[in-house]
């Protein structure tokens, strides 16, 4: 599926939010880019609202560090007992902790940014009431680079920790993955590498790396974070995919941080790089027996 179908899947498989709106053709009125007219047929007992109507645009925001915005709009009449304030949080809960992950896609998440309420004057004397939810759009690209590789190696590192989470370019994700406190979703990106010292056979790296914990459960994201921060400061190394050590030179923890945007976890892995390979030994002159 596109991220546009899929957005959509997460609105029409909320049952509660399903049970909030009017229907268009036995489906949930959720529409994207624009809905049907209010006198077309299709309108399920002739009831138009409420309705969801959603449009996004993958155009990076670099003040917000998002690769774009999700906006959707709620519409209720003043003529039913269903209000925005009632609906709106059943919203922000379909896309909550949620990756969303497009089929040849980069995954998705979304970062509630704000809600705005307005009001619109119908000719008939209606008044539509509504509210504007906008969220920021977040990619997590995967991180895989080159031999030696160290997000790959943090990946591996964290994934024997705790097996029950699914990291993020070590597992196989779905189209749709639900973070939550029994299955924590981890991500790991890489934030800069910079050049330290040389030697004759190796040129030194420091790679900070920042390592996001998603759960809706606080109290988990807590745990998992002391306990990653704890083993790295005991370890204080992470073997690397050519089994070469990655020493971790600064290690930070932050359990207020934005774990969607910032990550609640960042440490500077010192790896190095091989100049030269082994060079095997050529067999020359080899003496043969003579029977």
């Amino acid at each position: 599926m596109i991220l546009e179908e899929l957005i959509y899947k997460r609105f029409s498989g909320s049952e509660k939010l399903v049970k909030s709106l009017a229907s268009y053709g036995g489906k949930p009125a959720v529409f994207s880019p624009e809905p049907p007219d209010d006198n077309q047929e299709g309108w399920d007992g002739n009831v138009q609202y409420p309705k969801v109507i959603y449009n996004f645009d993958l155009q990076a925001n670099e003040e917000r560090h998002s690769a774009g915005t999700l906006s959707v709009s709620l519409l209720c009449q003043n003529t039913t007992d269903v209000i925005p304030e009632k609906i709106e949080p059943l919203i922000r809960e379909c896309l909550r902790d949620v990756i969303l992950k497009p089929e040849n896609g980069i995954p998705y998440c979304f970062a509630w940014a704000r809600t705005d309420a307005f009001t619109i004057d119908e000719k008939n004397g209606d008044v539509t009431i509504g509210s504007e939810v906008r969220f920021d759009i977040l990619e997590y690209p995967s991180q895989e680079t080159t031999d030696p590789d160290p997000v790959m190696a943090a990946c591996n590192y964290i994934k024997e920790i705790y097996p029950e989470c699914l990291v993020m370019g070590h597992d196989e994700m779905g189209e749709i993955t639900e973070a939550s406190g029994s299955h924590p979703v981890i991500y790991c990106r890489l934030v800069s590498v910079d050049k330290g010292r040389e030697t004759n056979t190796v040129a030194w790296m420091d790679g900070k790396i920042a390592v996001h914990i998603l759960c809706p459960d606080s109290s988990i994201r807590l745990k998992i974070a002391a306990g990653i921060t704890n083993r790295l400061s005991l370890d204080g190394e992470i073997i690397m995919l050519d089994h070469s050590p990655m020493y971790v030179k600064r290690l930070q923890t932050n359990y207020k941080s934005d774990y969607l945007k910032e990550g609640q976890i960042i440490f500077t892995g010192n790896f190095g790089l091989l100049r030269y390979k082994a060079k095997g030994h050529t067999l020359r002159h080899a003496p043969f027996a003579k029977y």
